[in-house]
């Protein structure tokens, strides 16, 4: 049996963020961390395209994060904001940026920076660090923790689970803490992925315009009834829609019965009387073109090809000029309201994040500590909480990281 004060399940954001607090606020406690993978911080380094999007100056507004735990964060904020975070990087000797959108990063532009920093914070702490170690079972005995793991047993009055989601499970993710908390009575709100490109039912359409990016309006319907809108750059796949406005839309289909999504293609244009007076125009202009080409003045030909096609347009060797005044008001109504019918989010193999997790109530946000087990602290992805593409989701895992660290 290994005793420790202090063991922390989970070498990622949250947990090795908890750990340095821990220790800088208890430096006469052993701190452990236990790894199921060969090393800590794997999954950091995939962050913001290996670039680490650290957090985002609008990091502590409630309305970019999703799940049961919402309604905690102003409390938690209260505790640790996002400049209390941003001394935290500057007080591991890491330089940061901000980009025209507020999204920070190290300002090597490389996540291995943050992830060196906190390594050496961690050795200069003397945090014990033991990888290739999978939590098994946790047993409440008294006022310790027990913890399994193969042959091995380590023992501890606090004990933090940060273990992630099953989100990008070859960055070696999985729910096996989530699993272990539940066993100690947690409720888990269930699982499903976020941040992720969403598959269209109509594939027919797709393959001609894989590859394209192009900027839009993003609206999500459950039927006709509109649950968000996003804009920004929409990628095309042969299969599916993606994009930084589609993954913050991603987090809301697993509850939606008939989920649509529609693209408002006409974005840099004031109105639809305005597009459709141009599209007469060009009628005019330019009727001895063929109408394949008839779009070429605003997208790309193969896109315009396939909004000509998804209004019903037909014979596209014929001269523009031949043309109906339908035909026109349906290339107008496509390039405003090209719909796709949505299935269920890509599995976690093509998830940033999960929604799901540990139920809000359950957890103290200025503490970050189980209101069901006493000594038990649970953060980042464990929590039922995922927030927008920006920087939100690191910015939750390093923040709750720090509350749990300065609680236990």
């Amino acid at each position: 049996m290994v005793n420790k004060d202090i063991i922390i399940i989970g070498g990622g954001a949250s947990g090795m963020m908890c750990a340095v607090k821990a220790k800088e606020n208890n430096p006469d406690k052993s701190v452990l961390i236990l790894e199921k993978q060969n090393k800590i911080g794997r999954k950091l380094l995939s962050t913001g395209n290996g670039r680490c999007n650290l957090t985002n100056l609008d990091a502590d507004n409630t309305e970019h994060y999703h799940g049961s735990f919402k309604k905690n964060l102003k409390t938690m904020f209260k505790s640790c904001d996002m400049m209390n975070l941003m001394e935290q990087f500057s007080n591991l000797g890491l330089t940061v940026f901000s980009d025209n959108e507020g999204r920070y990063y190290p300002f090597s532009n490389h996540a291995g920076t943050v992830l060196d920093l906190l390594r050496y914070r961690l050795k200069e702490l003397k945090v014990e660090i033991v990888c290739d170690c999978k939590a098994d079972s946790i047993e409440k005995k008294e006022d310790s923790f027990i913890v399994s793991a193969g042959k091995d047993k380590y023992s501890c009055k606090k004990l933090v689970v940060s273990t992630g989601s099953p989100a990008s499970p070859k960055l070696g993710s999985d729910k096996s803490g989530l699993s272990l908390l539940e066993k100690l009575g947690h409720k888990i709100v269930p699982l499903s992925p976020a941040l992720c490109l969403l598959e269209v039912e109509d594939k027919a359409i797709m393959p001609s315009i894989k590859g394209v990016r192009q900027k839009g309006i993003v609206s999500l319907y459950d039927g006709d009834e509109l649950i968000k809108t996003e804009s920004g750059e929409i990628q095309f796949t042969d299969s599916s829609l993606s994009g930084i406005c589609i993954f913050n839309l991603s987090s809301y289909v697993q509850e939606l019965k008939n989920p649509i999504v529609s693209l408002n293609l006409n974005y840099d244009k004031d109105n639809y009387g305005q597009l459709l007076y141009i599209l007469k125009l060009n009628k005019t202009r330019f009727k001895t073109r063929e109408i394949k080409n008839f779009l070429d003045g605003f997208y790309v030909n193969k896109l315009g090809v396939a909004l000509l096609k998804s209004a019903g347009i037909n014979k596209l060797n014929r001269p523009v000029s031949a043309l109906s005044k339908d035909e026109i008001d349906n290339i107008c109504d496509t390039i405003y309201n090209w719909k796709f019918a949505v299935k269920k989010p890509a599995d976690y193999s093509k998830a940033q994040v999960c929604s799901g997790g540990v139920f809000g109530d359950e957890i103290n946000p200025k503490t970050m500590e189980s209101k069901k087990v006493r000594g038990l602290y649970i953060c980042g992805e464990a929590v039922d909480i995922n927030g927008d593409c920006g920087g939100f989701n690191l910015n939750f895992a390093f923040t709750s990281g720090i509350i749990a660290g300065e609680s236990v």
